[in-house]
């Protein structure tokens, strides 16, 4: 229960001061479905071998470490180097699903992620040139079609840290797909065309999702293969619209984009839905990269006959960037909304919540 209390202005900005400064973070903005927690012990060595990504390697001799944690925490004091983890899990993964995401937290300081054998991501710069992705979490799009739905696989991560603490440090690991993206009329999730100024890394070239001139949606686009990008960038997507789904009263939904952006369908420049116009005027201290993106799509704008296009321009000022993580698609209104409360919700910073709690 709410206290109903008179507090001073001064007290007010003092308790909104200290509030603001405890913003911590990004929530999540969408409605993930577990499907493997991987949470818990691994196998672990230390050295460096690509034989060691293959599934059947045996590694029955290795150590156990407790992922997320350091491996300075696991035992391995004043390591840096290479090393691998190594995890076997069963899966059940419904029909209707062609990609589950997995997440990998935080990996100091670069990374690769084989699954079954095949590369499915990596972040970060190998030596000699390390470039590190210490501050990028780690969520890799998997093809269902590379899973054993009945029986084992394997995750193997190639590991290798600079300096300092090293390994998977913190953070969800687990393998999940998002229940609201089976709602979406046109399901715009996966491979954008991508225009950057800058080129991928060579080894994302081999990820097993990687396309030239594309790029896989959601994600940062520090964890697709553009290390250390600040700047704009342009994604784009063309896609026919249902015939048998109504072109009215319908919602464009983003997810989160670090930091803003622009988008245009068929050259009309897009205004975000009106319940987000009332919302957010009131918050602008969480930033934008953590606001739920959610546009109101003109009546008579979408081509019901030929191609449609979408466009979006994505400026990041610093840190990770690019359309990382939420729902992706064009869906009615009516069914968007709960997905916008929430993504809304989920998105507010402690600071926002705080104003929710103690001024409504």
């Amino acid at each position: 229960m709410k206290l109903n209390i008179n507090i001073s202005t001064g007290l007010k900005l003092a308790i909104l001061a200290i509030a603001f400064s405890l913003q911590t973070g990004m929530a999540s903005a969408e409605n993930l479905r577990g499907l493997v927690n991987l949470k818990g012990y691994w196998k672990f060595s230390i050295g460096d071998d690509l034989s060691w990504s293959i599934p059947s390697h045996n590694d029955a001799k290795w150590e156990r470490v407790f992922v997320p944690q350091t491996w300075e925490s696991n035992g391995f004091h004043d390591y840096n180097g290479f090393a691998w983890y190594r995890k076997h899990f069963n899966i059940s993964v419904p029909n209707q699903i062609d990609f589950v995401y997995l997440n990998m937290g935080y990996i100091d300081d670069v990374d690769e992620v084989y699954v079954n054998g095949k590369l499915v991501g990596a972040s970060g710069k190998f030596p000699p040139l390390v470039e590190t992705a210490f501050n990028i979490p780690r969520m890799y799009p998997v093809p269902t079609d590379i899973l054993n739905r009945e029986g084992d696989n394997v995750i193997a991560v190639r590991v290798f840290d600079d300096y300092h603490e090293g390994g998977i440090v913190r953070g969800d690991i687990e393998i999940v797909y998002d229940l609201d993206q089976l709602k979406m009329s046109v399901d715009l999730s996966g491979y954008w065309d991508f225009e950057c100024f800058k080129n991928v890394d060579v080894i994302n070239q081999s990820v097993i999702t990687y396309k030239p001139g594309k790029i896989f949606v959601p994600g940062f686009w520090e964890a697709r293969g553009y290390n250390n990008m600040d700047g704009k960038a342009i994604y784009s997507k063309e896609f026919r619209y249902p015939s048998d789904v109504s072109d009215n009263n319908q919602v464009l939904l983003l997810g989160v984009i670090d930091d803003e952006d622009e988008v245009y369908l068929n050259g009309e420049k897009l205004d975000v839905v009106r319940e987000l116009r009332k919302w957010s005027s009131r918050y602008r201290y969480g930033g934008n990269h953590m606001l739920l993106r959610a546009y109101e799509i003109p009546e008579n704008l979408i081509d019901r006959r030929g191609i449609n296009r979408i466009e979006v321009i994505v400026e990041d000022h610093s840190g990770p960037g690019g359309i990382y993580k939420g729902t992706i698609g064009i869906v009615d209104h009516d069914v968007a909304m709960p997905i916008i409360k929430k993504g809304y919700k989920d998105t507010k910073s402690p600071f926002e919540k705080f104003i929710d709690y103690w001024f409504d």
